[in-house]
């Protein structure tokens, strides 16, 4: 192998699938929590085969997340509102 490992951490992750149904559209999210983002969570949409790391604060930043997760724009207040209810509960890791 010509890569020299630098760092390797393993953890259980806390990982959530969802299946978000709109009006005229399907989003199917995975939201998962590492200690790795200090205290963001990683957002991956299966759509758009991005990811973007998020916390609660980031919410009111549509600009910033909702076109790279592939949210259409009559769906980003009831988004907001989804990453409200599960971005709330805070993982507390300790940082280094």
């Amino acid at each position: 192998m010509n890569f020299d490992i630098i760092s390797e951490n393993k953890e259980n992750q806390a990982i959530h699938h969802y299946c978000l149904l709109s009006k005229n559209y399907r989003y199917d999210v995975t939201i998962a929590y590492s200690a790795q983002f200090l205290g963001k969570a990683m957002v991956t949409s299966l759509q758009s085969g991005r990811m973007i790391l998020l916390c609660a604060d980031d919410i009111h930043l549509d600009q910033y997340w909702a076109s790279k997760l592939g949210i259409e724009q009559e769906d980003i207040s009831e988004f907001q509102y989804f990453l409200k209810s599960v971005l709330q509960s805070q993982f507390h890791f300790e940082q280094y």
